[in-house]
């Protein structure tokens, strides 16, 4: 097996865990007794550390490897989701969020490792194979906890085991990592050699080069605009069309289905052909006309073709913009590039959930698509006044590991 495809073997294993237990968190808190506000920190816990941890992880993978980050993030995985199944108590169960927030590193040192052992030419195809894993994850992930849930455990062990089988999927991805994963920055490599020391000073130049704040900034705000649907979609189809949490995950399900296709497939075949610019710039106005597609919805049957407009452009906008984030990017600096990459999506992220079930509440259930929609068109623009004066020239091309 490849590197290229162990590494996805191990973020699809990793998202299978996380998505396992992300539907069913409240509810295990609430079996507790936990109050609202303690409820509402054991999920915000994690963002928060990750949103700090990010490109300091990011940034002692280009000094010391992607193989040591992603070993040490896989073990705070695994362990926290222990403790979670394993715990009573909301301290215990708090500090437990945090230290997976503060170690997950996965999916951002997952990419760097992408860009490290594929072409130039192929880094839109590598990090869409990353988002297919995520797609597959998060449709596999919450129909394996729906069916542990189901199953007839005794007393409290119902909604604690889809935490121990988390920490199961993780602990499979850590021995992975240990058994088959060879690190793609070999000691003593150029890439190594050139990593700054570990700073905020070194992150901000980072993200000073040419064309990556921009990037940045356009994928951020694509975040932003689809976590208002992530956020809201399950209250809006029960409002709407009186779904019930049932169809609410199928629509989830179908979504990131479509979503993974795109990105598995899809992209490989229209990257050579259209490039990524143009594919980036196609994906948000698809996306774009997808949200208000839902917003005007006045039937199941119109969101079929949303759903559409909205995983194709998604699909094709993601990868594209991770591909030429990690195409423009020194191979000493991908590590801090897409760890304040990842910082910024989680911002954007802990953002739009909150503004758009304010919105939600306060205005109409239409109202987060219309503010997807605003934030869309800002991503576009922005990718239509910059995007064109990326530099065209490729950095030299890493070693490709069989």
């Amino acid at each position: 097996m490849s590197p290229l495809a162990v590494i996805v073997l191990i973020v699809l294993i990793d998202l299978l865990g996380f998505s396992v237990v992300m539907p069913l968190l409240a509810p295990f808190a609430e079996q507790y007794g936990f109050a609202d506000w303690q409820i509402g920190l054991l999920f915000s816990a994690y963002p928060l550390c990750q949103l700090v941890a990010g490109p300091i992880l990011g940034r002692l993978s280009d000094r010391y490897g992607r193989r040591p980050l992603l070993i040490y993030s896989q073990a705070g995985t695994a362990i926290s989701f222990l403790i979670l199944g394993l715990s009573r108590d909301f301290t215990v169960m708090l500090l437990a969020r945090m230290l997976d927030g503060a170690s997950g590193g996965n999916i951002l040192v997952a990419q760097a490792y992408v860009a490290d052992v594929t072409k130039p030419a192929d880094r839109a195809r590598g990090m869409g194979l990353i988002g297919m894993a995520f797609g597959l994850g998060f449709v596999l992930g919450p129909l394996l906890g729906g069916l542990l849930v189901g199953l007839h455990a005794a007393g409290e062990w119902r909604l604690r085991l889809p935490f121990l089988v988390a920490a199961g999927f993780s602990t499979i991805a850590w021995i992975l990592v240990l058994a088959r994963l060879p690190e793609s920055l070999p000691e003593g490599s150029g890439a190594r050699e050139a990593a700054r020391v570990l700073s905020w000073r070194g992150v901000l130049d980072a993200v000073r080069l040419p064309a990556i704040g921009s990037l940045i900034g356009i994928g951020s705000l694509s975040v932003l605009a689809f976590a208002a649907l992530e956020g809201t979609l399950a209250l809006f189809v029960r409002r709407r069309f009186g779904w019930d949490a049932r169809g609410a995950a199928f629509a989830f399900a179908g979504l990131g289905l479509l979503t993974a296709v795109v990105q598995g497939g899809l992209i490989r075949r229209l990257v050579p052909r259209f490039g990524e610019a143009n594919l980036i710039r196609a994906g948000i106005f698809s996306a774009l006309a997808g949200f208000a597609a839902i917003a005007l919805a006045t039937g199941w049957p119109m969101l079929i073709p949303a759903f559409v407009l909205v995983g194709v452009g998604q699909g094709i906008s993601g990868p594209s913009v991770s591909g030429l984030l990690s195409r423009l990017t020194p191979t000493s600096e991908q590590g801090a590039v897409f760890g304040t990459f990842s910082s910024t999506q989680t911002l954007a992220r802990m953002i739009s959930y909150s503004a758009a079930n304010v919105l939600l509440g306060r205005l109409s259930e239409a109202a987060p698509y219309w503010f997807g929609c605003a934030v869309y068109a800002a991503a576009g623009v922005t990718a239509l006044a910059l995007l064109p004066r990326v530099p065209v020239q490729q950095p030299a091309e890493p070693a490709v590991m069989d």
